[in-house]
């Protein structure tokens, strides 16, 4: 797929997105939510699936012959490796939606012949007013970082480490702050945490885990095009594939803060 080709496919991708994000935005302002449960895994509610059938409507025919991964879709046939896969998380951070608090995304990517090639993550709650896009542009010509339609500069490689953002359950049940000898705060979705990266917000976050790669990938594609990693905390570069579905423990960041956390941890 040549680099135009990507270009426009990442508009329609940011399009799908801001679709997403207004739907649920939408049944925020309704007076009552719909909230199931799967068992095993946690709460689902009705705006992870209207986020989902949306994305669906709109992405799965940009593609010939591609494939869907989404945490709230059934698997119809198995995967095929090689071929263009779309890997989804409609509503990443179900848990912080029902509790009102502002930190959940939409979370979609794409991998083209087992590579992670773009990700959009959608913030319904960025303000009070809108909602906000922010996409991860990763061909192999080129990279590029964008937020709400216009391209952000690569940020700036630094062992500085000012804020280590983790998840809440390690926050509030594990008080992972504890061990960490950096100024440390809470957030809930896994996507949201990577755009805290790629902007800077923090330097570097921290999972123990569990995730899964419809958690993590449109987030990392965003934090690579804006020049972080991520790393398994044995130091080794973390490739993602939709094959793999369960993500080991990483941090996330720019490189010399993930790598200065890791030493500073003994990990």
């Amino acid at each position: 797929m040549s680099d135009k080709d990507m270009k426009d496919l990442r508009d329609d991708v940011e399009n799908a997105v801001a679709a997403a994000n207004d739907v649920i935005r939408e049944i925020l302002d309704q007076s009552s939510l719909k909230v199931g449960h799967k068992p095993g895994e946690g709460p689902v509610t009705e705006a992870d699936h209207a986020a989902d059938e949306i994305l669906f409507k709109k992405l799965n025919s940009l593609i010939e012959g591609s494939q869907w991964l989404s945490e709230e879709s059934k698997q119809s046939t198995p995967l095929i490796a090689g071929r263009p896969t779309w890997v989804i998380d409609p509503l990443d951070g179900t848990r912080e939606f029902i509790r009102g608090l502002p930190e959940f995304g939409v979370s979609v990517s794409l991998f083209i012949e087992d590579r992670l090639s773009l990700g959009v993550i959608g913030l319904p709650r960025y303000s009070e007013e809108k909602g906000s896009i922010f996409s991860g542009l990763l061909s192999e010509n080129n990279t590029e970082f964008k937020h709400d339609g216009g391209l952000v500069p690569k940020l700036n490689d630094h062992e500085d480490i000012r804020n280590v953002v983790v998840s809440r359950h390690d926050y509030e049940w594990r008080r992972l702050q504890y061990h960490i000898p950096f100024p440390t705060y809470p957030c809930g979705s896994a996507a949201v945490k990577l755009i805290h990266t790629a902007t800077g917000i923090a330097d570097v976050y921290f999972s123990t885990g569990p995730r899964s790669v419809w958690d993590v990938a449109g987030g990392v594609a965003v934090l690579k095009a804006a020049g972080g990693v991520l790393l398994k905390i044995d130091g080794n570069e973390l490739v993602l594939s939709p094959d793999q579905i369960a993500i080991p423990p990483y941090v996330a960041g720019l490189e010399g803060s993930c790598r200065k956390l890791l030493k500073e941890l003994n990990l």
